[in-house]
């Protein structure tokens, strides 16, 4: 450590003296911080960017291009509206087909002939041995075999709770006790036959003495009494599919839920009728399928909207004003500085860091030169933008869309949809120069590219270390910084030991000329 003196011989301000040298010391280093700061920004408006290129592409365009959004079709319902529910999906074909529901499909169950336990004080929550003399039937063996899956369980370790929990996480059935009417319930997770074997598919099948006698649940029907006619065993109830007849042809399905023609069909109950078994008496539901040309304008609507928006964000990017009279501000320099003229000369200094940014102007090109090009698409009549309403507004507009004429849209909507699907959303067939490839699939492509540059040139985080090419330069900067600060640290502590030296020599003189000044008074 320098020892210092403060001026006490000499009478300087030493301090500000050494202030003032190293103001010049200083300046080089500030350069860097402030080259640091800019890169720094340079790179975090690239990386805030890439998020909102990434929301658009993603959020907005991926479902602008979805072949479903741009073929969307209604369907209405007549007769019996209350035996079905109707979701079109895009694979819908227009047109009308009738359907008559004969059952809905139901999961099979069993439950409890009885009360399991002798009185509510029994415990499903403690162990199985511990509540066995409370059980009517106590059981014999440790598993359970439940549609063929056999499940093993620890009288000793296992409540009552744990073995059906690990009954409904193992098997296709959900399994609980209910400790109001003492009762254990069984139920198949799928409706329709879906259990077992053939034969069996229809009901839960188990086999263990804990279900059979203890839990009380039988696969009857059983003669008990020996009476010889079999017991009544009505808590059993067998799975149902659905059976449905579609324009007069049975289908059947396990779900109530089930796509044909490209509608999800889902049954509800069964449809009015007078004979279960004569469909011709069945009130059928009339299902009448079209083109949802409303939903499809507000599809290409919402195309419109969020390319102009993500159109107008990069181009204000790279046309943004840089203001070089206004560099990064060091902390010296704002300490003599007011809050709100900190704010204000740091948002000029952070203006126009990507003006004219190579990846974001190249991508601005490509997106308005893809809105403006020919599709490929079979159609010599739909095969562009402005052919089906679609414009882009005067010069100084830099490509902003416009929707000019609605009725030529609904037009090549109505009658070749293939043409206005393929102009919009097309992958392409292979043509070399992809002149195949619908117009938003181009966009997609185009802000693909940009956004890996993106990552090439500014990584993908604002951590400093990475292999980008701006986070590289960043570690440079930050290696000279710190060597330039440590180079100040010598040469502020080499001022301080020449002024040390100078205040002690100048002690030392007057001192000598005390001395001197003294022995001549004596004489």
């Amino acid at each position: 450590m320098v020892m210092r003196l403060s001026g006490l011989a000499s009478g300087l301000d030493t301090d500000t003296v050494i202030k003032q040298l190293m103001t010049a010391q200083r300046a080089p280093v500030d350069k860097i911080f402030q080259k640091k700061k800019t890169v720094e920004w340079q790179r975090q408006s690239l990386l805030d960017m890439n998020t909102k290129l990434y929301d658009y592409r993603n959020n907005k365009l991926f479902n602008s291009k979805l072949e479903g959004n741009l073929s969307a079709r209604k369907a209405d319902l007549g007769g019996d509206t209350e035996a079905i529910s109707v979701v079109p999906t895009g694979d819908a074909q227009p047109g009308e087909m009738t359907v008559k529901v004969k059952t809905v499909a139901t999961a099979a169950s069993n439950y409890s002939s009885s009360e399991i336990t002798i009185d509510t004080t029994f415990d499903p929550n403690a162990t199985l041995d511990s509540q066995k003399t409370k059980l009517f039937s106590p059981f014999t063996n440790n598993t359970v075999v439940i549609n063929g899956k056999t499940v093993a369980f620890d009288p000793s370790k296992d409540s009552l709770n744990a073995v059906l929990s690990r009954i409904s996480k193992e098997t296709n059935v959900s399994a609980f006790y209910d400790a109001g009417i003492r009762k254990v319930s069984l139920v198949a997770k799928q409706t329709g036959k879906v259990n077992g074997a053939s034969g069996t598919e229809d009901k839960i099948t188990f086999d263990g003495s804990l279900l059979e006698d203890s839990l009380k649940l039988k696969t009857g029907p059983y003669d008990t009494d020996g009476n010889g006619t079999p017991d009544a065993n009505p808590q059993e109830k067998s799975a149902v599919d659905a059976e449905v007849y579609v324009n007069d042809m049975l289908i059947k399905r396990t779900s109530n839920t089930f796509r044909i023609n490209g509608l999800d069909i889902t049954v509800k109950k069964a449809s009015n009728r007078t004979d279960a078994d004569n469909p011709a008496t069945y009130t059928g539901t009339t299902i009448s399928t079209s083109t949802n040309t409303d939903k499809i304008l507000e599809t290409v609507k919402g195309f419109i909207k969020d390319y102009n928006e993500m159109l107008k964000t990069l181009q204000d990017k790279v046309s943004e004003k840089r203001y070089r009279d206004f560099p990064p501000l060091t902390d010296e320099q704002k300490k003599d500085m007011k809050d709100k003229e900190i704010e204000l000369w740091e948002e000029k200094a952070q203006s126009g860091t990507l003006k004219d940014d190579s990846i974001l102007t190249k991508l601005i090109s490509k997106m308005r030169s893809a809105i403006i090009a020919r599709v490929d698409n079979g159609s010599s009549k739909y095969n562009t933008l402005s052919s089906i309403g679609i414009v882009t507004g005067n010069y100084q507009e830099n490509g902003k869309l416009y929707l000019e004429n609605e009725e030529k849209l609904k037009e090549a909507i109505e009658k070749d949809p293939q043409a206005f699907i393929g102009l919009i959303s097309a992958n392409g067939n292979g043509d070399p120069k992809g002149n195949d490839i619908g117009v938003a699939e181009r966009i997609y492509t185009a802000i693909d590219d940009a956004m890996k540059e993106i990552k090439q040139k500014a990584g993908t985080s604002s951590l400093l270390s990475d292999s980008s090419i701006l986070g590289l330069q960043m570690e440079r900067l930050n290696k000279e910084l710190d060597a330039g600060n440590q180079r100040l640290v010598e040469v502020e502590k080499n001022y301080y030991r020449k002024f040390t030296a100078m205040e002690t020599a100048m002690q030392r003189y007057n001192a000598q000329s005390t001395q001197l000044s003294n022995a001549f008074s004596a004489r």
